[in-house]
């Protein structure tokens, strides 16, 4: 394993042994009536009880007027884009220690004045999760969990005849490795903060054919492949119960994925067929995203936020209100 990786992963176990409570009232606190919905980015690390499931339809707004070039400058793009876009995580629990999810989503695109002919959908997830350690009745024995998260092409990226911005995918199966962890905290007033983190890494995928005009930005008579990079994500949320139907939410998260490589070949101007070898370079994102949350039921609760790209290379800028219902059954 890289260096680098190997200290990511030591910082995000041990952080669970610093924070651990050493005083002798721990055993005698209670999670009951305490409730968090989670945070808007880093996914569950203690999974669901075994025949229980969890839906948390999201509803996001996308807004990009800038990008972060290559020296990590802010630069104005030279339209906006975003758009509006649906997505739904289902999670199950297949067993005492096994949960599996599946993500749903679907948009609709805009780019300066145009936009896509309403809803198309996305690329889908899937993940299974097994849970290394169960956390304790307080909460102060950390969740453990690892995870395999795998993405699939179900959403339209090439062989684009109409409306470019009808398609949401990218055509890349993905396979991700993550490692999660979870832990409540005390605090001196005697209400709980939960802290997770979850440290992800994917190597770079199987090439993905293109034909004609794509996502990708190749045009129509185009024939070859994209190669994408690798990727290596952490992300760390706090959630501050500060009663029973109020949660204040702070979630950091930081992405990189390696350069990619676009090769083929394409009818040039004189109609001759030309070779295509194009690499594109590696781009990394850093992210905030405040939130508060308010919960009508222990198994209902509402979430409300805005993820904003405050750094990177690039990679576009982006600023993504949101709201979330978070339904356990």
């Amino acid at each position: 394993m890289h260096g680098r990786h190997r200290c990511a992963l030591g910082a995000l176990l041990s952080l669970s042994s610093l924070l651990a409570p050493v005083d002798a009232h721990a055993s005698a606190r209670s999670l009951e009536g305490v409730n968090f919905t989670g945070p808007l980015i880093t996914p569950n690390p203690a999974g669901m009880p075994k025949g229980h499931g969890y839906i948390e339809p999201y509803l996001v707004r996308v807004d990009s007027r800038d990008h972060f070039d290559d020296r990590g400058q802010r630069q104005r793009s030279g339209e906006r884009s975003g758009g509006w876009t649906v997505v739904v995580p289902i999670a199950y629990g297949l067993g005492e220690r096994i949960t599996g999810q599946v993500n749903l989503s679907a948009s609709r695109a805009e780019s300066g004045a145009a936009h896509s002919r309403g809803f198309r959908a996305g690329d889908t997830t899937a993940r299974l999760q097994y849970l290394l350690q169960a956390a304790n009745a307080d909460g102060t024995r950390p969740a453990v969990s690892v995870a395999l998260v795998q993405r699939f092409s179900t959403g339209s990226h090439d062989r684009i005849t109409g409306n470019p911005l009808d398609a949401q995918g990218d055509g890349v199966q993905r396979t991700v490795a993550a490692l999660g962890v979870q832990q409540v905290v005390w605090l001196g007033n005697e209400r709980p903060l939960r802290w997770r983190a979850q440290l992800s890494a994917g190597p770079a995928p199987s090439r993905t054919a293109l034909t004609g005009a794509s996502v990708y930005g190749t045009a129509a008579g185009f024939q070859g492949h994209i190669a994408r990079g690798s990727v290596l994500g952490l992300s760390i949320g706090a959630e501050y119960s500060v009663n029973p139907r109020w949660v204040a939410v702070m979630e950091v998260a930081a992405s990189r994925e390696t350069r990619q490589r676009l090769s083929g070949f394409a009818p040039g101007a004189d109609g001759a067929i030309a070779r295509v070898d194009e690499w594109r370079p590696a781009s990394r994102t850093l992210t905030f995203a405040p939130a508060l949350q308010y919960h009508f039921t222990p198994s209902l609760g509402l979430i409300a936020g805005i993820e904003v790209t405050v750094a990177g290379r690039n990679a576009a800028r982006l600023i993504s209100p949101q709201v979330a219902l978070g339904m356990s059954f």
